[in-house]
């Protein structure tokens, strides 16, 4: 029997820990599985990886927690 997906509010939350490869191995596997299928947070991760390819390129220095987490929620409200 197939698990049930997580809901797409939960991959949300857990996106920009899923880039920087901070889940643990079984969260990670349900956030890669739930983007494999759904057409609306797939798009989403997509854009933010690339945002965050071209920020490592900009900078050395990784964001501050907070202002990640401000850049996230802001996204976010934005989408919702």
């Amino acid at each position: 029997m197939k698990s049930q997906s997580i809901p797409c509010e939960l991959v949300m939350e857990r996106l920009w820990t899923f880039i920087d490869r901070e889940l643990d191995t079984a969260s990670e596997a349900e956030v890669r599985e739930h983007l494999r299928m759904c057409g609306r947070c797939y798009p989403r991760y997509d854009f933010q990886q690339a945002y965050f390819r071209l920020m490592r390129r900009l900078t050395t220095e990784p964001a501050p927690s907070e202002l990640r987490s401000r850049v996230f929620r802001t996204l976010l409200a934005e989408t919702g």
